[in-house]
């Protein structure tokens, strides 16, 4: 079997006793860099993470303090090495500071992503980009039989995103998920997803 691009192979993590896939740390996509979370992001991450706009559509709350990135920073590098959750900023190589990120779970043969990308940003197509690179390399390089990710039904950038990614509207689902920086009630999102063929 030939070698994989990215190197990615199940490894058999012996303290834990299960199999864990190793995703790429970096992922070069022209002019930008996905590459694992530091701690020096802090103050970038924060940027686009505390921006109103940025965080409305989240399923978490807009961020108000620097005081619990740091834990959240390592909380996912815990995860990473678990093999529960990757996650990555992405960044102009160029200056190499954290613009966005995007997050992946892997379970069963599916993976699930979602992303983000600080204003300043917006409109260049790196979401897209960064979308349609990670994954291929789920269905190319990971074995990952399906690719999905979810968006409130009124966010029309992230509906953008998954269409040109190749993603494909399934179904709408009712009442799903609580977006707090809008409501405490359960909004309706799409299900987009993504067969390897």
């Amino acid at each position: 079997m030939p070698e994989r691009k990215f190197m990615m192979a199940v490894l058999d993590d012996q303290w834990r006793g299960r199999n864990v896939l190793k995703m790429p740390e970096t992922i070069d996509i022209g002019i930008l860099l996905l590459r694992r979370p530091r701690l020096t992001d802090i103050d970038a991450i924060f940027e686009y993470g505390s921006d109103q706009q940025v965080s409305y559509y989240a399923d978490w709350k807009r961020l108000t303090d620097k005081t619990s990135l740091e834990s959240r920073l390592i909380s996912r590098d815990e995860a990473w090495m678990d093999g529960t959750e990757y996650n990555w900023v992405i960044t102009e190589k160029v200056n190499d500071t954290a613009i966005g990120g995007l997050s992946c779970t892997i379970q069963d043969g599916k993976a699930e992503i979602g992303y983000l990308l600080n204003r300043k940003y917006w409109n260049r197509g790196y979401t897209t980009d960064v979308v349609k690179k990670v994954i291929g390399i789920l269905v190319n390089d990971a074995c990952v039989k399906s690719v999905w990710a979810t968006c409130d039904k009124d966010n029309a950038g992230s509906i953008r995103v998954l269409e040109k990614s190749g993603m494909k509207r399934e179904k709408l689902l009712k009442k799903f998920r609580v977006r707090p920086n809008i409501s405490e009630k359960p909004r309706d999102a799409y299900l987009y997803i993504y067969r390897a063929v």
